[in-house]
């Protein structure tokens, strides 16, 4: 078997032709908040740079010291929250260990916060479909930009969830934990897999859809996937300045009956959808 490949490149570029006429004219303006160096947070950040380029949207980069203190970059976000210049924003993450991550990600406004990071923007992503909000009255009129990329590629595929056995790998803020609560909202099956998980082949050879989204690479192989299953690659290394992904893809093309690639599948997705949100918010 050699499996399907799916793109997302092309997708991607008719959702950023869509956009640009809906933002002609308006003046918008993206903030990007980075406390210190990250390669892979470099490759993001450039690739949302330029999206934004081609659109005619703003974009500002506030580049921050690695040892920032708390108080100093709740400060800074705060302020950049309150700029009315400013459409939306992102605290690229990770950030380095000794922030309180979330205290710094609520510190973003709701009708701002294009990553759904936020505890008010995140509490109406889990629990609207499921009924009514935390607020009462409002639904999240927006998803976060890694669920709204995997969702359109699986739309784009005829590919529904509803029953499959889905394994995700990786339970972080980004990708697994967003992910984990779509899937039970399209009646998926699902097991989330963790740096503690015992013997992670045998769990992954069972799932219809794999997704890895742990930043390692080479940590999916043809051995631990399901013949003919999905598998959509969401982690994101950079090794010789070249990203890859945690699929090792030679040897899970094998198996797969999907596989998306890295770079060129989700990626793409993912920043258009992010701007997508900005100009929805």
């Amino acid at each position: 078997m050699s499996a399907k490949i799916l793109q997302g490149e092309e997708i991607a570029k008719r959702i950023l032709e869509d956009l640009k006429k809906r933002v002609a004219g308006k003046q918008l303006k993206l903030a990007v908040v980075q406390v210190g160096e990250n390669a892979v947070s470099e490759t993001y950040i450039r690739k949302k740079e330029e999206a934004t380029a081609k659109l005619g949207i703003g974009f500002e980069l506030h580049k921050l010291p690695q040892e920032i203190s708390q108080a100093e970059l709740k400060r800074r976000v705060e302020a950049i929250g309150k700029d009315k210049t400013v459409s939306g924003m992102i605290v690229q993450l990770p950030l380095p260990k000794h922030l309180n991550q979330q205290e710094i990600l609520d510190e973003i406004p709701r009708e701002k916060d294009v990553d759904v990071l936020s505890s008010a923007s995140f509490g109406l992503f889990a629990l609207s479909p499921f009924g009514r909000s935390p607020v009462g009255r409002e639904r999240l009129a927006i998803l976060p930009p890694t669920v709204g990329a995997v969702s359109i590629l699986l739309q784009e595929n005829r590919i529904d969830l509803k029953g499959k056995n889905v394994v995700i790998v990786g339970a972080g803020r980004l990708v697994g934990l967003p992910l984990a609560l779509w899937c039970v909202r399209e009646k998926a099956t699902l097991t989330v897999a963790n740096e503690h998980t015992q013997d992670l082949a045998s769990i992954t050879k069972n799932a219809d859809i794999l997704i890895s989204g742990v930043g390692k690479k080479g940590l999916i192989k043809g051995n631990m996937v399901k013949r003919g299953a999905l598998v959509i690659d969401v982690g994101t290394s950079v090794e010789d300045g070249r990203s890859t992904g945690d699929v090792d893809f030679e040897s899970v093309a094998k198996e797969a009956g999907f596989l998306t690639p890295v770079p060129g599948g989700v990626g793409p997705l993912t920043v258009a959808c992010l701007l997508r949100n900005l100009v929805l918010l």
